[in-house]
């Protein structure tokens, strides 16, 4: 037996104003024009009740979906439909009454799983936008500090440099300034050590007064010879340069 809204709602749509309801120009759904009238004057002829959402609520029982007109560019949209909504299901179809027996309301277990998916959905939804926004929030702080340690780096550099330069106005204004650039792979911590020794081995190289140091075999302490005259070649130990040469540094 055809259940009687099924009937209800068919013969409904068949004699409905066409300004109110209609069926769509291909006849495999119907469409609601004006909902406030069709709540109104419409269902209370073939219903107990005015409740345009009790009809819609019902249809979804019965596996109708609901439609509504979207155009794909906006400039199409028109003001007069864009409040349309259709309702449709592949067996309610104009002309062919004899379809209706084959759509079935959906059992208790059936619409509860079908509002399940459809929570799950809106679950799924709202995880998708929240993990979106939180990648877009790691994107800015990791820009932020990529950013600021790029600026804490530069700063460095230019301190290490200036760190140089102030040594080797102390040590031999003529000799080459070691040049450190922001280009330039990033220091350890013994660099700055190792860039004084440096420095500090160039001096004494080009100073004519320092000569190797003597090492007396039975004594614990290494004597150091006079300076000898200005100008003449002495050789010097390049291992004992690179370890004495920050020691003698001036204080600045």
């Amino acid at each position: 037996q055809l259940p009687m809204f099924l009937s209800k709602t068919y013969h409904m749509i068949n004699r409905c104003d066409e300004e109110i309801a209609a069926w769509s120009a291909t006849g495999d759904s119907f469409i609601i024009k004006n909902l406030e009238s069709f709540a109104s004057t419409i269902l209370p002829q073939y219903f107990k009740h005015s409740n345009f959402s009790s009809f819609a609520r019902q249809l979804n029982f019965y596996g109708f979906r609901k439609l509504k007109a979207e155009p794909i560019c906006l400039a199409d949209a028109d003001d007069k439909t864009s409040n349309y909504v259709s309702f449709y299901h592949e067996d309610f179809q104009r002309d062919r009454p004899d379809l209706l027996p084959r759509i079935k309301r959906a059992t208790k277990s059936e619409q509860q799983t079908k509002e399940e998916n459809e929570s799950l959905r809106a679950e799924i939804s709202q995880i998708r936008d929240t993990i979106s926004n939180m990648q877009a929030e790691n994107d800015r702080k990791i820009s932020d500090l990529t950013q600021n340690f790029n600026q804490r780096f530069a700063s460095l550099q230019g301190e290490h440099q200036s760190l140089l330069n102030t040594v080797h106005q102390h040590l031999d204004p003529n000799a080459p300034i070691p040049i450190t650039g922001i280009n330039s792979a990033p220091f350890p911590g013994g660099e700055l050590m190792q860039s004084l020794s440096q420095v500090a081995g160039m001096h004494l190289r080009n100073s004519p007064s320092i000569v190797r140091p003597t090492y007396s075999p039975t004594e614990d302490t290494q004597t150091m010879p006079a300076p000898q005259i200005a100008g003449v070649k002495h050789s010097i130990d390049s291992n004992y340069v690179a370890q004495q040469g920050i020691n003698k540094l001036p204080r600045l």
